[in-house]
C-alpha cells in the first residue's frame, strides 16, 4: 500500500510539473501572437481575435501605456479580481517578455500573466488562470488513486494466498521443528490449507517424526526389559562376589572383590532408578505412605550433605522456617530431594551456595533445592526432564546417565504433585518438587 501512496503522489507531482510548463508555453505563445497581431493591425483586430476565442472562463488581455493607465482590457468575471500590476517589476525593451504570478485574495487559483512591450511603447498583457489545470489535475489523481486501490487489492489477492498457502504452513513447521529440538515429538506438522508442496513435505516429516518416536518407545522398552531382565543376576554375582570376599585370606583378592561390589551397587542403582522411572511413565509406581514433618526431612538431608558441601569448599544453607506434616513415601522423597542435592553440589562451583528451602502455601509445599552453577538455558528447562537427557553444563566431571531428574519427576507425579525448574536471574538454577497437602497422592499405598 506505502508504494501505491508514493507512486500517486510521484504521479501527482509530475503532472502538476508539466501544466505549468505547458502554461507558460500558452502564455509565451499567445502574448507573442497577440503582439503580432497589435503591431500589424492594431487594438481593433487583437480584441476581435481575443473575443472569438471565447477565453471567457480563464483567460483576459489587457494593454496599458507607459504611464500606466489603460488603454485597452477584456478581463471576463472569472478572471477579474487579481490585481494586476501597471508596470512590470522591471523596465522592459521592445519585445522582451517577463512572467508573473498572480495571487486571488479570495480564491486559491493563481494567474500566470506575461507582460510584453510593443513597439509603440505600451504594454501588452496576457494572462490565464490555473482554474481549469487544477480541475484537469483533481481529476487525474482521482483517476490514480481509483487505479492504485484497485492495484493494491489486486495486489493483495495473491499476497492473501501466499500468506494463507504458505507462510501460515512454514510458522506452524518452525513451531514444530523448535519442539522437536526440546526434544518434544508429539506434535506433528498440521497443514490443510497449505499448497500441495507444502502438504507433501508435511506428510513426509510427520511419518519421520513417528518413526523416531516408534525408535525411542522401543529404544526405552528395551531398556526397560533389560533392567528388569537385570535385576536377578546382579543380586546373584553381589551374593557370589560377597562370599569370595568373605572366604578369601588373600588381600589382592579381597580389595578386587570389593571393587566388584562397588560396581555392582552402581549397577543395581541404575537398574532400579530405570524401572522406578518406567513404574512413574505408567502410573504404577508404589508407594508406602507415612505422615512425615517436612522440615524435620530436610533437616536430616541438609545434615546428611553438610560433609559432602564443606568438602567441596560450598556452603549449604536451609531455609524451612514452617513445619507441615504430610503423608509421603519418605523414602522416595528423599531419594528425589537427594537426586536434587547431588546435582546442585556436582554443579555448583568452589565457593558456591546451595540452598535448600521449603515453601508452604495454601495447597501446596513446595521443595526447593537452589544453586549459584552455571543456570539453565532456555531450551533445556523441558528437555532435561526426559530421560538420558543431560543440560548443556553436563561434562566429564559430572558423571551421569540422565536418569536423575526423570527420576525426580516419576517421585513427585506419584504423589499426585510436580516437578519443575528455572533460571535464577542473577546466577545459577533452582528445581523444585511440589506436593499437594490436601490431595491424596495419585499411587495407593502399598
Amino acid at each position: 500500500m506505502g508504494s501505491v501512496v508514493v507512486c500517486v503522489l510521484m504521479s501527482g507531482h509530475a503532472l502538476r510539473s508539466d501544466l505549468n510548463s505547458i502554461a507558460r508555453s500558452v502564455v509565451l505563445d499567445d502574448l507573442g501572437e497577440y503582439a503580432l497581431l497589435y503591431n500589424r493591425k492594431g487594438i481593433g483586430s487583437l480584441a476581435q481575435l481575443f473575443t472569438a476565442g471565447k477565453h471567457e472562463s480563464d483567460q483576459a488581455v489587457r494593454i496599458t501605456a507607459p504611464d500606466g493607465s489603460v488603454v485597452m482590457e477584456q478581463i471576463p468575471t472569472a478572471v477579474a479580481g487579481y490585481g494586476w500590476p501597471s508596470h512590470p517589476p522591471q523596465p522592459l525593451r521592445i519585445g522582451s517578455t517577463v512572467l508573473l504570478t498572480l495571487h486571488h485574495p479570495a480564491r486559491d487559483e493563481h494567474a500566470l500573466v506575461g507582460c510584453k512591450a510593443l513597439h509603440d511603447g505600451n504594454l501588452l498583457w496576457f494572462g490565464r488562470t490555473d482554474a481549469e489545470d487544477r480541475a484537469y489535475e483533481e481529476n487525474i489523481r482521482s483517476r490514480l488513486w481509483l487505479a492504485g486501490l484497485a492495484s493494491a487489492a489486486l495486489m493483495l489477492l495473491p499476497l492473501t494466498w501466499f500468506a494463507r498457502q504458505v507462510l501460515r504452513p512454514l510458522n506452524q513447521m518452525m513451531i514444530t521443528v523448535s519442539n522437536l529440538s526440546k526434544g518434544r515429538t508429539d506434535t506433528p506438522i498440521v497443514a490443510p490449507d497449505a499448497m500441495p508442496e507444502l502438504r507433501a513435505f508435511a506428510d513426509a516429516y510427520n511419518r519421520g517424526i513417528d518413526r523416531i518416536k516408534a525408535l525411542t518407545e522401543e529404544l526405552q522398552d528395551a531398556n526397560d526389559h533389560l533392567a528388569h531382565e537385570l535385576r536377578t543376576p546382579l543380586a546373584r554375582i553381589r551374593g557370589n562376589l560377597e562370599a569370595y570376599h568373605d572366604a578369601t585370606d588373600n588381600n589382592a583378592a579381597r580389595d578386587a572383590a570389593a571393587r566388584g561390589l562397588d560396581e555392582i551397587d552402581r549397577a543395581t542403582q541404575l537398574v532400579h532408578t530405570i524401572l522406578t522411572v518406567r513404574a512413574g511413565d505408567h502410573q504404577a509406581l508404589q508407594l508406602h505412605l507415612e505422615p512425615i514433618d517436612l522440615r524435620e526431612l530436610l533437616t536430616h538431608l541438609h545434615d546428611l550433605y553438610q560433609p559432602a558441601a564443606e568438602q567441596r569448599n560450598l556452603l549449604l544453607a536451609s531455609d524451612a522456617p514452617h513445619s507441615l506434616t504430610i503423608l509421603l513415601d519418605r523414602q522416595r522423597i528423599t531419594q528425589a530431594v537427594a537426586n536434587l542435592l547431588d546435582n546442585a553440589l556436582a554443579y555448583t562451583p568452589t565457593g558456591g551456595r546451595v540452598t535448600l528451602a521449603l515453601e508452604i502455601k495454601t495447597d501446596t509445599a513446595r521443595i526447593i533445592v537452589r544453586d549459584t552453577g552455571p543456570g539453565l538455558h532456555p531450551d533445556e528447562i523441558e528437555r532435561i526432564w526426559q530421560r538420558h537427557a543431560r543440560g548443556s553444563a553436563a561434562s566429564a566431571r559430572t558423571p551421569g546417565m540422565g536418569l536423575g531428574l526423570s527420576l525426580v519427576q516419576a517421585i513427585a507425579t506419584a504423589h499426585g504433585g510436580s516437578a519443575g525448574c528455572a533460571a535464577r536471574p542473577e546466577t545459577g538454577a533452582e528445581f523444585w518438587i511440589e506436593l499437594p497437602t490436601r490431595k491424596s497422592p495419585a499411587s495407593p499405598a502399598a
